[in-house]
């Protein structure tokens, strides 16, 4: 199917004469062909406006193909996706982890039998939100399988976009990837245990993990749905913010504001910190504690409420996926079968006595806050590694070490790029807030954003 210049001025309203973004989609025209006679079609029936937005849309769709695919980053690129004509998100490129409901798209959940199914009948909540904002929901994103730490051997992870050597982390890895090559400014990805925070640390973009119950997870493949979050990645904080207030249909100021800032000592000093990040963290928090007020926080409550979450989320994750382990072991890459194996062994009595011990030790994780506005601490114990360690590794039981805890209170986390290691890595650092004050965290965030640049 070949595209004309008559296709293409049709759906732009004229050929753009000199916009650097015409150059990339008339050299991958051919390419492109299916979705320019895709958006045609829906200038002809007044779904869009011939203009501009579509060359956006046009030149997202083309580096998704040309820097999204290469990074293993994208499941689906959606043609002419639906969107109101108007909205606070206005022609903004979003892309959705292959694990949250599009209509029309399959589910696919980081797995090869589940990307064989039938396509989503409707949106779930957030991404009808992100429609009505009049955002294009342009594509699918990659994932570890089912979110559960460890990728399908069928399904590579996908890649960094700083360092392709290196993993861009799990489990919403192809969202952080496709936001850090510039590909888009925005996507959705889910957080059980620091699968936001983490890739966002990986790949050097913000990564927000909301509150608990703050964006609903309707239409979204649960793992554990007492810890399971949905949130943004995102090219800086005010975007993050802009997304946050459509996909939590509340508003979301997010303006600068000097924030008293609380040291997380603990995990400052916890051994499983690489050196080189204690060093920059350290060198970091001397930059802020010049320009408002810095103390050190006591944080040695966060370690039991870390020791928590694998007693909570293992009985919930065989409730969701026991029957089919049992029936169907195949189904699952070894590694994924692994873990919901050992979830099977789980003793649901313990988890109820974790459930119990989180509501006790919540008072003491607020307290942490008092007198302080954000608690900032490290991200993660290292920058990206070549590829992202099963959970049941020494590796990877320390790498969820500093996000864990913040799924078990339910507090908002936010990883914010930080800057480069000696080997060119990017790393974050992570801001937490008080439940439910999500806005005041994204406006601390972007105070010290703004500090750090």
């Amino acid at each position: 199917m070949a595209s004309s210049p008559d296709d293409v001025a049709r759906i732009l309203g004229g050929l753009p004469a000199a916009d650097p973004r015409w150059a990339a989609v008339w050299t991958a025209l051919p390419r492109l062909a299916g979705r320019v006679q895709a958006l045609r079609a829906a200038v002809e029936r007044g779904e869009r406006q011939p203009g501009p937005a579509v060359l956006d849309l046009l030149a997202t769709c083309e580096a998704l193909d040309r820097v999204g695919r290469p990074l293993r980053a994208v499941v689906q690129v959606l043609d002419a996706p639906a969107r109101a004509p108007h909205g606070p998100l206005a022609g903004v490129p979003v892309a959705v982890k292959d694990m949250i409901d599009v209509a029309g798209a399959v589910r696919g959940d980081g797995n090869p039998s589940a990307m064989g199914g039938s396509p989503a009948a409707q949106d779930a909540p957030v991404v009808a939100r992100l429609r009505a904002a009049a955002a294009d929901v342009v594509a699918t994103t990659s994932l570890l399988e089912y979110a559960a730490g460890a990728p399908h051997p069928d399904l590579p992870e996908a890649r960094n976009p700083v360092r392709p050597d290196r993993t861009a982390g799990g489990s919403s890895g192809g969202s952080a990837a496709l936001v850090g090559a510039g590909v888009v400014p925005a996507a959705l990805g889910t957080d059980t245990g620091g699968s936001i925070r983490l890739p966002a640390h990986y790949c050097g973009v913000v990564g927000l993990k909301p509150s608990s119950g703050f964006v609903p997870v309707d239409g979204v493949t649960p793992l554990s749905p007492s810890l399971d979050h949905v949130g943004v990645l995102a090219r800086d904080v005010a975007t993050t913010a802009r997304v946050l207030a459509v996909i939590a249909d509340r508003p979301m100021p997010a303006d600068p504001t000097a924030p008293r800032i609380g040291v997380l000592t603990g995990q400052l000093a916890s051994p499983a910190l690489d050196p080189e990040l204690a060093r920059r963290t350290r060198a970091l928090i001397d930059r802020l504690r010049e320009q408002t007020t810095v103390v050190e926080v006591d944080d040695a409550v966060l370690v039991e409420l870390g020791d928590l979450l694998v007693p909570v989320l293992l009985p919930e994750a065989w409730a969701v996926h026991g029957e089919r382990v049992t029936t169907e072991p195949g189904w699952y890459g070894p590694d994924t079968l692994r873990l919901f194996q050992a979830a099977g062994r789980a003793d649901p009595a313990v988890c109820e006595e974790a459930l119990a011990r989180r509501d006790e030790l919540l008072p003491a994780a607020a307290a942490l806050l008092d007198g302080v506005d954000v608690l900032l601490g490290p991200t993660a114990p290292y920058a990206a590694p070549e590829l992202t360690p099963p959970i049941d590794t020494p590796e990877g039981e320390v790498e969820g070490l500093f996000t864990g805890p913040f799924n078990v209170t339910g507090q908002p986390a936010l990883s914010l790029p930080a800057g480069r290691t000696d080997e060119g890595l990017p790393f974050g650092v992570q801001l937490v807030g008080r439940t439910g004050a999500d806005a005041a965290l994204l406006a601390a965030a972007a105070w010290i954003e703004r500090a750090l640049s």
